[in-house]
C-alpha cells in the first residue's frame, strides 16, 4: 500500500476540488441554505456560512424512504438562529459553519462526535470509544470555553470539573435538523463558557404535508445495534410536534488500547476486555402558533447510558468491574410576541437542565479495592430578548438573563489503606446579565453588529464584554471581506471552588480576547469557492490543575495564545457531484509563567485537513467519500511517574457511506469507518475502533 507524507495529503485535498472543474457547467449561483420556517437539504459536507451554495434543491435530495419530492427552486440565504435574531448567513462577518440534516443523513454517522471533527477549527478528543468522556476544542480553546446548546437549552454540565458537555455520544445524529457552529468568542450573547465559540444543535421538526412515521435498524461491528423512530405530524400552520426515539446496544472495544499489550520490560498484558455501551434517547418538539404574531414552543430531552470504563489508558488499563452512567434531562419553553406591526419583538425562553453521572468501581482479581462516585448538577436559565425593528437598515436588540446553577458530588472508596470518603455539599451560584446588541446594514452590502454586554456574579462580581463582527461584499466581484473581535470570561466552576479534589475557593474567573479577518471569494462563475480566515485568542488567568509534594489543586497559573488560520474550497464539476475541502492550521502556545512555558497546549492538532466528495449518479443512489487527516499533537503518558509529555502520530481516517432507495418508503443503506484499517489515538493510552462495517434498513410511511 503507498503512503503520502502529511503535506502531499494536505495538497492534494485542497486541490482536489478544482481538478474537476470545467467551465461550461451550469451551476445555480444563488445561496442555499435552511430558512427559519423551513429546511433547504443539501449534500456538500458542511456550507460555510458566508459562501454561496453550489447546487440547488434538487441535486441536494438524497434518496431516502421519507425524503420529500425535490423541488427545482432556488432557496433563500440561509439563517443562523444561534445570532438569536436570525442573521442571513452571508450578512455576517462572524466565521460559522452550519450542517444540515441532509448532510448528517449522507455520512451516516454513528455519533455527532464524528460530524463535528469535520468543522474547520474544531477537534474532538475522546477517552475511548463509546461513553468516554469527549473534548470539544475550537481554535485552540480550552473545552470549557465551548458552549454546548440543544434547542437553546446549555448542556454545559455544572459540576463538571470545567462546566463541560462530554457526552456527544447520547444524542443521536438521527434527531437532529441542523447543527450551528460559531466560532470565536460570544460572550456578548451568551456569557460564561462561550470565549471559544457555540455549537447549537437543533432537533427535528416535522415535514410539511402528511404525517411522518419512520423506523431504522441499524447493525454492524463491535456488536452494534441500534433502533430509531421518528413520528411527526403538522397541523396547518398552527401546530408542529416531531418525536424521536433511540435504542443504541454496542459491544465494544476496550477502552485501555488494546495495542498496549506488553511493558518496557516485556511483561504481556492484554487489554481484551471489551468495553460495552448501551444508551435510550428520547427527544420530542413542538410549536404552536395560535395567531400571526405569537408563537409558542417546548421542547424536551432525556437520555439514560450505561458504560463500562477502564481504569486508565495503556498497558493493564482494563478493568472488567468498572462500570458508569449518565442521565440528561432537558425541558425548555419560550414564546414570541411581534406587536406594532411587526417593528417589535419579544422572545422570552426558560430553560432547564439535570445531569446526574455516576462511576462504581467493584473489586477484581487485579485490584480488591472498590470505589464510588456521583455528581449532580442542575442549571435553570431565563432570558427575555427584546428586537426592534427601526429601520431596514437598523435592528436594536436588549435582553435580560439569569442563570442559576447547582450541584453537589462526593467520592467514596475502600482499599488496603482503608476508607477514603471526599464530599462536596451542595453549593449554587448566579449570575444575572443585561445585553444590548445593535445591527445596521448599509447598501445592501456592508453589514455590521456591535454589542455589549454585563454580567454580575454573585461570588466574581461585575465583568463587561464587547463584540462586533462586520462583512462587506464587493458587488462587482462577489469578493466578501469579514471580521470580528470580542471579550469574554469564563468563572470558575463549582467543582474548582468547592468540588472533591483540589478544590480552590480563592479563584479568579478566566478573561479572553479574540479576533478573526477572512476574505472569501466566488471563482469561476459560481462555480467554485474559496475562502480563508486568521485568528487569534488569547486567554488570561487560565485556571490549571497542579501537583506539589502530595497535595493537588486547582490554580490561576497561565496565559495561553492560539493563532492559525482556516481555509476551505468547494465546487461542484458536475450536476451529480460535490466536492468540499477544508485545512486548519492551530499555533497554541503556553505563555506561562510556568514549567510548561512555551510548549504547545496538549491535544491540539497543529494540522488538520478533510475533504467529502458527494456523488448521486441516479435518483435513489447516494455515495458519500470522508477524508479526514488530523497531524501529530501533544499529550501526556500517566503510565509513567512523573507523566512525561508524548507526541501522538498524525492519522488519516477515510469513511464511505451508500445509501439506496428501494422505493418511496424502503430504502438501505451501509457504511465502512476507518477503510485504511489504521491505528490511532486522540488520547494517549485509549483505543478505538479500526475497520469496521455497518448496515441499515429504513422504512417510512
Amino acid at each position: 500500500m503507498f503512503k503520502l507524507s502529511g503535506f502531499q495529503l494536505l495538497i492534494l485535498i485542497l486541490l482536489t476540488p478544482l481538478l474537476g472543474v470545467t467551465p461550461d457547467l451550469a451551476v445555480q449561483a444563488e445561496e442555499t441554505g435552511v430558512v427559519l420556517a423551513e429546511v433547504a437539504l443539501e449534500p456538500a459536507d458542511f456550507e460555510e456560512t458566508a459562501a454561496p451554495a453550489l447546487f440547488n434543491e434538487e441535486e441536494s435530495t438524497p434518496p431516502s424512504a421519507s425524503s420529500p419530492p425535490a423541488s427545482n427552486t432556488a432557496t433563500a440565504p440561509l439563517m443562523l438562529q444561534t445570532t438569536k435574531i436570525g442573521i442571513p448567513s452571508n450578512q455576517t462577518g462572524t466565521a460559522s459553519t452550519v450542517i444540515t440534516r441532509q448532510q448528517i443523513q449522507q455520512m451516516q454517522p454513528f455519533s455527532l462526535t464524528e460530524v463535528l471533527r469535520k468543522v474547520p477549527g474544531v477537534d474532538i478528543v475522546q477517552n475511548g470509544y463509546l461513553g468516554g468522556t469527549s473534548s470539544i476544542f475550537i481554535r485552540g480553546m480550552n473545552a470549557g470555553h465551548t458552549l454546548v446548546l440543544l434547542n437553546g437549552t446549555r448542556l454545559n454540565d455544572p459540576i463538571s470539573p470545567d462546566r463541560t458537555f462530554s457526552y456527544l455520544d447520547q444524542i443521536s445524529p438521527d434527531s437532529v435538523e441542523r447543527i450551528e457552529v460559531l466560532r470565536g468568542p460570544q460572550s456578548t450573547l451568551y456569557g460564561s463558557d462561550s470565549m471559544g465559540g457555540v455549537v447549537n444543535i437543533i432537533t427535528r421538526k416535522a415535514e410539511p404535508g402528511k404525517p411522518t412515521l419512520y423506523a431504522k435498524v441499524t447493525a454492524g461491528s463491535q456488536g452494534t445495534l441500534q433502533e430509531d423512530i421518528g413520528l411527526g405530524s403538522q397541523y396547518r400552520d398552527k401546530l408542529n410536534s416531531f418525536l424521536h426515539i433511540t435504542r443504541q446496544d454496542v459491544r465494544g472495544i476496550s477502552a485501555a488500547s488494546s495495542r498496549y499489550g506488553m511493558n518496557s520490560f516485556g511483561t504481556a498484558y492484554n487489554n481484551a476486555e471489551r468495553d460495552g455501551y448501551h444508551n435510550t434517547t428520547i427527544s420530542a418538539r413542538t410549536e404552536y402558533t395560535p395567531t400571526q404574531n405569537l408563537s409558542l414552543d417546548v421542547a424536551t430531552f432525556f437520555s439514560k447510558a450505561r458504560f463500562d470504563l477502564d481504569s486508565f489508558g495503556g498497558y493493564m488499563g482494563d478493568d472488567p468491574n468498572f462500570t458508569g452512567s449518565n442521565r440528561t434531562f432537558t425541558i425548555n419553553g419560550g414564546s414570541r410576541l411581534k406587536l406594532w406591526g411587526d417593528r417589535y419583538e419579544q422572545i422570552t425562553r426558560l430553560a432547564f437542565s439535570d445531569t446526574r453521572r455516576e462511576n462504581f468501581n467493584e473489586p477484581d482479581a487485579l485490584d480488591s479495592s472498590k470505589s464510588h462516585d456521583r455528581y449532580r448538577g442542575k442549571l435553570l436559565n431565563f432570558d427575555v430578548q427584546n428586537n426592534f425593528y427601526l429601520h431596514r437598515t437598523n435592528t436594536l436588540t436588549a435582553g435580560l438573563n439569569v442563570q442559576h446553577e447547582w450541584g453537589d458530588s462526593y467520592y467514596r472508596s475502600l482499599s488496603m489503606f482503608g476508607p477514603f470518603n471526599s464530599e462536596a455539599q451542595l453549593r449554587s451560584a448566579t449570575n444575572t446579565a443585561f445585553y444590548v446588541q445593535d445591527r445596521i446594514s448599509l447598501w445592501d452590502r456592508w453589514f455590521t453588529t456591535v454589542g455589549y454586554r454585563m454580567d454580575h456574579h454573585n461570588r466574581f462580581g461585575n465583568h463587561h464584554n464587547f463584540r462586533a463582527d462586520s462583512i462587506y461584499t464587493v458587488k462587482r466581484t462577489g469578493t466578501s471581506f469579514k471580521g470580528s473581535f470580542g471579550t469574554g470570561f469564563k468563572a470558575p466552576t463549582l467543582s474548582q471552588l468547592y468540588g472533591t479534589f483540589g478544590a480552590n475557593p480563592n479563584l479568579r474567573p478566566e478573561t479572553s480576547t479574540g479576533w478573526d479577518a477572512g476574505i472569501e471569494q466566488p471563482l469561476m462563475d459560481n462555480k467554485v469557492q474559496v475562502g480563508a480566515t486568521v485568528f487569534q485568542n488569547q486567554v488570561r488567568n487560565l485556571i490549571d490543575f497542579r501537583s506539589q509534594g502530595f497535595a493537588t489543586f486547582y490554580t490561576n497559573v497561565e496565559q495561553a495564545r492560539m493563532q492559525g488560520i482556516e481555509a476551505y474550497i468547494a465546487s461542484q464539476p458536475f450536476r451529480c457531484l460535490q466536492i468540499r475541502s477544508s485545512y486548519t492550521y492551530t499555533d497554541t502556545k503556553d505563555l506561562g509563567p510556568s514549567t510548561t512555558q512555551g510548549d504547545p497546549l496538549l491535544r491540539r492538532p497543529r494540522n488538520k485537513a478533510s475533504m467529502n466528495i458527494n456523488y448521486q449518479p441516479i435518483k435513489r443512489l447516494n455515495v458519500n467519500l470522508d477524508i479526514t487527516h488530523t497531524g501529530q499533537r501533544s499529550d501526556l503518558d500517566f503510565f509513567t511517574f512523573p507523566s512525561q509529555e508524548v507526541k501522538l502520530k498524525a492519522f488519516t481516517l477515510v469513511n464511505l457511506a451508500v445509501t439506496l432507495a428501494l422505493t418511496d418508503h424502503v430504502s438501505l443503506y451501509g457504511r465502512v469507518v476507518n477503510f485504511l484499517d489504521t491505528p490511532y489515538e486522540t488520547v494517549k493510552g485509549y483505543g478505538n475502533p479500526r475497520i469496521s462495517a455497518y448496515g441499515g434498513l429504513k422504512m417510512a410511511l
